[in-house]
């Protein structure tokens, strides 16, 4: 929240034409909504189940394998850690979950791809091409390919993903920013359709600054910043020194819906949420203008229409002839936005000031069956869990075996030698005993136990392949030698094969990716104009006439739509190729090549070649001066 500037949304130019809430400087804040702000903290306390797994999960992922608590007889709840010290156990682990993991966002990272915007009429792919490039400036300055990595880190350990799309300012440069929620902060209704189109309210807890509050919320009024100052009165720089320590999640894991993380912040509680009002569709058939009114605005459109009859009238047309204002009642849906402070104060509210008409979030959770959600790592952690408890056994085992231990009888021990002697000589290199055996008496004997091969290292064999074929994450996709013998092409067959197993999740990521890119193109269709084009595409910007029709613009969701292309080395590559035999064949000149190619140089070239036909521009441009003044003579 304290990285998008609300106030930008006063500008007629950015945002609709809506009803604003009005406030005069002696007002006090609005404290009757306290249900939505309740609704809200319900809805929050019911994922407490989600957020606890997702917990445990992250805790699996990163090494904390033991954290699990246990009841004793006693009565106690301790720790697995803690009970296998009191047993006299050490509690090993061999983090397998962290690799996979790993594994599976590597085999993201090595198949990058970007957003295209391609044109569903061909008449229109220009415009298209314009929308990629400004998709792809936002990518470049947002970081996304890091911010997709973690994400999908996420997407793996909790089996949910949250961004927001804003626009404000940042980094000393206003522009559409793209924020990733964490998922302890956000909080939405119950939802069963796999698309989350049945989303009715989703909402996050902000802790930020009093200075953030005092900027945001202030409205450039100094008694409303004195009375923000009052709610938020327990936020002070003293309290700096009783904050949590950092790198760690004690902070985050800890979390109210009411009480900041850390005392010296402000907790704001955001809202969105679909509602619904009586309203007019409104449809002025003079300029064929098609717009929505409130229900209170009626009298005035009667009105209008007695006027435009009167002065038809008097300009002698009949009245069937007038061109009015035709209305229709209907219920209007629509998405409302309020911040409130945890006392219920209402910092500021209002219609969605985005074009698309939606909240600004983007979520996928999955795999969302009967409203539930379930993650990669939720389905190895008992496979991780049984192969600690068998190294742990067999570590165990190993400590108590009997390994060397001497039978010496007490009658055999040498004259002039204690047992300590004869302890020291037995494991002496080289060392010799001398002593005259009894008729009949034992000899001594040294005894080692092999009591390890009771099937454990069988098991934990077991145990690792059953997490290689839970996971999906095989042998072969790890990178991991073939056995001797192994064709090429049965090893390429099995690396894909284990790529199926991961199909499904790389899918439903995308589908997030592309809903984020698709609601990203719409942020910037409403905020960016002609400069920002010209800034981004250059020329592209006059070609695809985007600066003579912006309402073209607004409307392209319904004309293009939003895929992903590879942007891999190999593919690279393979365009390059391509190109190349292109202009071998003289189909294409050498600028289009430098112009189109992924070449390293490319750039340089181009403007050398450039800079080199102004050069000779000029020169046959001199040379052929003098030749017309002779002619003339």
């Amino acid at each position: 929240m304290n990285d998008c500037n609300y106030k930008i949304f006063n500008n007629k130019r950015l945002m609709p034409k809506q009803e604003k809430r009005k406030e005069k400087e002696d007002e006090t804040f609005d404290r009757s909504q306290y249900e939505i702000l309740w609704t809200a903290k319900k809805a929050w306390e019911n994922i407490e189940p989600y957020r606890r797994r997702r917990k445990r999960n992250r805790k699996y992922t990163f090494g904390q394998q033991w954290s699990d608590k246990v009841t004793l007889p006693d009565g106690r709840t301790i720790t697995e850690e803690q009970y296998l010290k009191e047993q006299g156990k050490v509690p090993l682990k061999n983090n397998l979950i962290r690799q996979l993991v790993k594994n599976v966002i590597g085999q993201f990272r090595s198949n990058q791809t970007q957003p295209v915007c391609i044109s569903r009429d061909r008449n229109e792919q220009q415009l298209g091409e314009l929308m990629s490039i400004a998709l792809e400036y936002v990518y470049q300055h947002n970081r996304m390919w890091e911010i997709d990595g973690r994400t999908l880190e996420e997407f793996l350990i909790s089996g949910s993903c949250f961004h927001k799309i804003v626009y404000g300012k940042r980094r000393n440069k206003t522009d559409v920013w793209i924020n990733e929620i964490n998922p302890n902060r956000i909080f939405f209704n119950n939802m069963e359709d796999k698309r989350h189109w049945d989303c009715t309210m989703i909402g996050e807890l902000h802790d930020v600054p009093i200075a953030t509050i005092l900027s945001n919320f202030s409205g450039g009024s100094r008694k409303r910043a004195s009375r923000l100052r009052e709610i938020y009165s327990n936020a002070n720089q003293e309290e700096l020194y009783r904050q949590y320590s950092n790198l760690t999640t004690e902070r985050i894991d800890n979390l109210d819906f009411l009480i900041p993380g850390e005392d010296h912040l402000c907790r704001v509680i955001e809202i969105w949420r679909l509602e619904n009002r009586e309203r007019l569709k409104c449809h002025d058939t003079l300029n064929g203008k098609l717009y929505k009114e409130e229900i209170d605005r009626l009298p005035a459109i009667e009105a209008e229409n007695r006027k435009r009859i009167s002065d038809a009238g008097k300009a002698g047309i009949d009245s069937k002839d007038v061109p009015l204002i035709r209305t229709e009642w209907f219920i209007d849906q629509f998405w409302y936005y309020r911040f409130f402070s945890p006392f219920g104060d209402i910092l500021d509210e209002g219609e969605t000031p985005y074009w698309h008409g939606e909240h600004p979030y983007s979520m996928r959770l999955y795999p969302l069956i009967d409203g539930e959600i379930h993650s990669f790592v939720e389905d190895i952690i008992d496979q991780q869990r049984y192969i600690n408890r068998l190294i742990t056994l067999v570590d165990f085992i190993m400590g108590s075996s009997a390994k060397g231990v001497l039978l010496f009888p007490e009658d055999q021990v040498p004259d002039g030698m204690t047992i300590e002697d004869v302890a020291e000589e037995w494991t002496r290199y080289n060392g010799i005993i001398l002593f005259k055996p009894k008729p009949g008496a034992p000899l001594p004997q040294q005894i080692a136990v092999n009591s390890t091969n009771v099937g454990a290292y069988e098991l934990l064999n077991l145990q690792m392949r059953l997490l290689e074929d839970i996971s999906g994450v095989h042998g072969a996709m790890q990178g991991k030698d073939a056995p001797s013998g192994t064709p090429a092409s049965l090893y390429a067959q099995q690396t894909q094969n284990a790529s199926l197993n991961l199909i499904d999740l790389f899918e439903s990521y995308k589908t997030f990716r592309e809903d984020r890119d698709t609601k990203m193109m719409k942020t910037i269709q409403q905020f960016y104009d002609e400069n920002r084009y010209l800034e981004i595409a250059g020329d592209k910007a006059t070609e695809g006439q985007i600066l003579a029709s912006p309402d073209k613009v607004r409307n392209a969701e319904f004309d293009i739509s939003i895929t992903e292309s590879v942007s891999s080395p190999a593919y690279r590559v393979a365009s390059n190729e391509f190109l190349l035999e292109l202009f071998r064949m003289g189909q294409i000149s050498l600028e289009m090549l430098l112009e189109n190619g992924s070449f390293p140089f490319s750039d340089r070239l181009l403007q050398s070649i450039n800079k080199l036909k102004q050069e000779t521009q000029q020169q046959n441009s001199k040379d052929t001066l003098p030749l017309k003044k002779t002619e003339n003579i």
